[in-house]
């Protein structure tokens, strides 16, 4: 897999396939490699560009939690996309990657020509709606977690996190290296957490977008997930929205095939 170096910071991403290029955007926690289940259909038309962002996979952390931002991942993409050669491409941000790819296209307009988002993290939304009740569910999982990072210690918080994202019971369930993982990780989290609550693109600014766009909605999304891409779906110029049955946040992962087979009938136009 590709590395290079930015501002320091070592730099992961993966690159298969051949012809047009679809760079893939992950959720927060994650990395590159929760698209696997999806490459083998995605290569076979596209090279298929899957970085891991600041603080996930193999890239380095942010050097101060407090000061990352979704301009900085959108950064830390530019340079994948000029290591990698690329100056076109087609798009899809999941959740925390949404975000990021939303930043992105805005700030380099002309380079995304069709974009698929999937349940991103965009909290202001939901503050500039006024949406008191659904916020309260989504602080009560990201301010949660920053809480109990510093009353009860990182274990807890990640089991509280979770179990709150996932389902009851998701803590217990996985291995204890995943959990290891998932401790060596709550820097990154942190930081992650801490972006998106500084994030302020409001929905005028994403109604400047004009790439063609699907907008996939989980049919068991969190209140918060659901309502943040229904508004980011109104406020597009050029979006399609679609409600996966018996899928949850993370179909990507769960559900590969099908989010695939969504991907590739929408960049095929």
């Amino acid at each position: 897999m590709p590395t290079f170096l930015l501002n320091g910071a070592t730099v992961n991403y993966g690159d298969e396939g051949s012809d047009d290029a679809l760079v893939l955007l992950h959720a927060a926690g994650s990395s590159g490699a929760q698209w696997r289940g999806m490459l083998p259909h995605l290569t076979a038309k596209y090279r298929v560009i899957t970085p891991d962002l600041y603080g996930h996979g193999k890239t380095d952390f942010w050097a101060d939690p407090d000061t990352l931002t979704h301009e900085d991942q959108a950064a830390l993409l530019q340079a994948v996309m000029a290591d990698a050669g690329i100056d076109r491409c087609d798009m899809v941000g999941h959740s925390y990657g949404g975000a990021t790819a939303l930043r992105y296209i805005l700030q380099h307009p002309g380079v995304v020509q069709r974009f698929v988002i999937i349940e991103p993290m965009l909290l202001n939304l939901l503050v500039d709606a006024g949406e008191e009740e659904v916020l309260a569910d989504l602080y009560k999982m990201s301010k949660g977690f920053l809480s109990s990072v510093e009353t009860h210690g990182p274990e807890y918080a990640w089991k509280e996190f979770l179990d709150f994202r996932n389902g009851p019971g998701s803590w217990e369930g996985y291995s204890e290296r995943t959990r290891a993982n998932f401790l060596q990780k709550t820097q990154g989290h942190i930081a992650n957490l801490k972006a998106n609550m500084k994030n302020r693109t409001p929905a005028t600014e994403l109604a400047t977008i004009t790439v063609p766009t699907l907008a996939i909605k989980s049919e068991q999304a969190t209140s918060f997930d659901g309502r943040m891409v229904e508004i980011v779906a109104e406020s597009l110029s050029d979006c399609e929205l679609v409600t996966v049955p018996d899928t949850a946040h993370m179909l990507p992962l769960t559900h590969p095939d099908l989010v695939a087979e969504l991907v590739l009938k929408h960049l095929a136009g």
